[in-house]
């Protein structure tokens, strides 16, 4: 018996060897036909388990000979994209692959290469099996591919119009004012050390995306329910947990959101079994959270039968009224279990988990990703105080002094994207997009073929595509920079400058990736906002070049109002505020009181040195972030005019 299992595993293991080499032989021969420069690695940096487990492998592969593993270990780290940035590509060239005895990976930052990728959809899909993960509650717009996702899109884009954006901005102001208050204490005086600000910005998306999302407004501490608020929506508002749930609405929702990755990776069954802390609470909200989202489903089938229109933007009312609205085949349908239906007179329309499914992955695109900007955009400007001093120049001739709740959005929303408010946007996105690489792959059926530089080039057919958004916004062709100022590198295209955007580009012509290859689906509309990224005041790269939010059909839905939400709290903060650097750990209040402006200088360049190492550590799980205290960099906001160090300093 013993023999017998011992030569079983014997066979086993050498089918493995024979179909790991032979799979590496074959994706070798497949890189060679390409005519593109390729690297070979020993694993899938995308296979589950090596993600798992990489940490204790590569220190393993440490111990090899320098000359046998220093070449290769640094491109199977999941992160190297953030990690090594542009460098790769200066060496290998802008487009180049990745070969494993698993796969092909294409990793793209050049323009070109990109806008081609993105505008033939057809040749150059979705992985969705990537994507199965986000249909805990039902099938939606990110899960979809074909037919099926047009009409997901199509349904579910009229809600992110101008008209709600006005909403937005109002929302955005109100939640922005909340933290404010709870950053600067109950008189407005401020500096007080922050140590949590991502914490803090990450709920602040929250409310936001609860009011835009569901119509449910949430409160910041020592703010009180709306007098008008029916019983029903006070019940959401409270920090209470109501009748038969164990978490109130904002808990339950806050801590689903911050253990995603237990609820999206392990089977519920597994989940509720589990001996972690984070398991339990995982499992814990992803319950109670879905018991909302029914509840909330139910009360707004029941608004959109008897024809009431919720108050501001709720998307997820939207949605359930282009199903329950005005279609008389409805009224009694029961949940259908999650594909996109026709109704009477053959309009699309979502099931009841397609419904709810969308609901969700819009709080998880638009949560996660707006409070990071508005982190990171916090953070980039108290490093860059010329930066500061001048959006908070613009804030004040655009609105002056007059209360947020007056703001005009249709008359001062595009001064305000044209102008320094804008590049901050625009900048931070650049060099720290909360996606690091957008995937895509080449169709399995057969190979595709782009042009490079007039030439063509082939991409293997079931190759994984890697939109590389930190590479190709840091690539020197498309970007106007000078010589760094706080590295040795010639270009600061790894700095925070947003001036480079108040540079006009000249008019060119054809843009740059216009490659006769584009596709018939470019001028089809699948609704949503259809305007630039990027404001025409502002310094236009080539298409393809700037990819934060995707681009092509596929690009990000919400884009324009992730815009306004950063606009709007930068607005807030910066009509009154300014923000530092926190410098308690190398001297006190008393102490920097005495310094002389030199002083002052010299101990506020170590916290910049600080901070700007602390940026180099971001990871993504879902997103590019800092995860965890005391990973998070301290700072202090503080009245205009009582500023210690950002009226000083360049």
């Amino acid at each position: 018996m013993a023999s017998t299992i011992a030569i079983a595993v014997a066979v086993l293991a050498i089918y493995w060897i024979y179909s790991t080499i032979s799979g590496l032989l074959k994706n070798i021969a497949a890189a060679k036909r390409s005519g593109l420069p390729y690297i070979v690695v020993p694993v899938n940096i995308y296979n589950t388990a090596w993600l798992i487990t990489h940490k204790i492998w590569v220190r393993v592969f440490s111990y090899l000979p320098k000359g046998l593993s220093e070449w290769w270990i640094p491109y199977v780290m999941p992160d190297w994209v953030w990690d090594l940035q542009f460098d790769p590509f200066e060496e290998r060239g802008d487009v180049f692959l990745q070969v494993s005895p698993g796969a092909i990976q294409v990793w793209l930052a050049n323009a070109e290469a990109l806008r081609q990728v993105t505008s033939r959809r057809e040749a150059f899909p979705k992985p969705l099996e990537s994507y199965r993960i986000l249909e805990i509650f039902g099938r939606n717009i990110i899960s979809t591919e074909g037919a099926e996702w047009k009409q997901h899109r199509k349904i579910t884009s009229p809600g992110f119009n101008e008209k709600n954006n006005v909403l937005v901005f109002a929302e955005a102001c109100r939640q922005a004012q909340g933290m404010l208050r709870k950053w600067t204490g109950a008189e407005g005086s401020g500096n007080i050390t922050l140590t949590e600000v991502p914490t803090d910005t990450m709920r602040l998306t929250l409310h936001i995306i609860s009011r835009i999302g569901f119509g449910v407004r949430l409160l910041w501490p020592g703010e009180k329910p709306d007098e008008k608020a029916s019983v029903r929506d006070a019940i959401y508002s409270s920090n209470e947990a109501p009748e038969g749930h164990t978490m109130s609405f904002e808990h339950a929702l806050d801590t689903l959101l911050g253990n995603l990755i237990w609820v999206l990776l392990t089977p519920k069954w597994i989940l509720k079994r589990l001996p972690f802390k984070g398991a339990h609470e995982a499992y814990d909200s992803y319950i109670n959270w879905r018991q909302y989202m029914s509840e909330l489903f139910a009360q707004k089938v029941e608004e959109a039968r008897e024809g009431k229109q919720s108050e501001g933007i709720d998307i997820m009312g939207m949605l359930v009224r282009s199903s329950y609205g005005d279609s008389k085949g409805t009224a009694g349908r029961k949940p259908s279990p999650g594909r996109a239906e026709k109704g009477e007179v053959g309009k699309p329309i979502l099931s009841d988990s397609d419904i709810l499914g969308n609901a969700f992955v819009m709080i998880v695109a638009g949560h996660e990703t707006t409070a990071n900007s508005i982190h990171f955009s916090l953070m980039e400007l108290a490093i860059n105080p010329r930066a500061q001093r001048l959006l908070q120049k613009e804030v004040q001739s655009i609105f002056g002094n007059e209360p947020p709740e007056t703001w005009d959005y249709d008359s001062n929303i595009n001064t305000l994207l044209g102008g320094m408010v804008g590049a901050v946007l625009q900048e931070q996105l650049r060099i720290m997009p909360p996606v690091i690489a957008i995937p895509k792959q080449v169709t399995k059926s057969q190979d595709q073929v782009i042009v490079l530089d007039g030439k063509k080039v082939i991409l293997p057919a079931g190759a994984h595509v890697a939109l590389n958004t930190v590479g190709v916004h840091r690539n020197p062709k498309y970007w106007p920079s000078q010589p760094s100022k706080v590295s040795s590198r010639s270009n600061d295209l790894y700095d925070f400058r947003p001036e480079r955007w108040l540079v006009k580009a000249t008019a060119s012509g054809k843009q740059q990736g216009d490659s006769g290859l584009e596709s018939s689906e470019e001028d089809e509309d699948f609704g949503g906002f259809t305007g630039e990224d990027t404001s025409a005041q502002l310094f236009r790269p080539a298409r393809g070049a700037y990819i934060p939010f995707s681009d092509g059909a596929r690009s990000c839905l919400g884009r324009r109002l992730a815009q306004v939400k950063v606009m709007g709290v930068l607005s807030v903060i910066f009509q009154k505020y300014s923000i530092e650097l926190a410098v308690d750990e190398w001297a006190t209040d008393d102490e920097v009181a005495q310094m002389t402006n030199e002083e002052k200088k010299e101990v506020y360049s170590k916290a910049q040195d600080k901070a700007r190492r602390m940026i180099r550590k971001a990871t993504t799980l879902i997103t590019l972030k800092l995860h965890e205290a005391p990973g998070f960099i301290s700072v202090r906001v503080v009245k205009k005019g009582e500023e210690r160090f950002v009226n000083i300093i360049e």
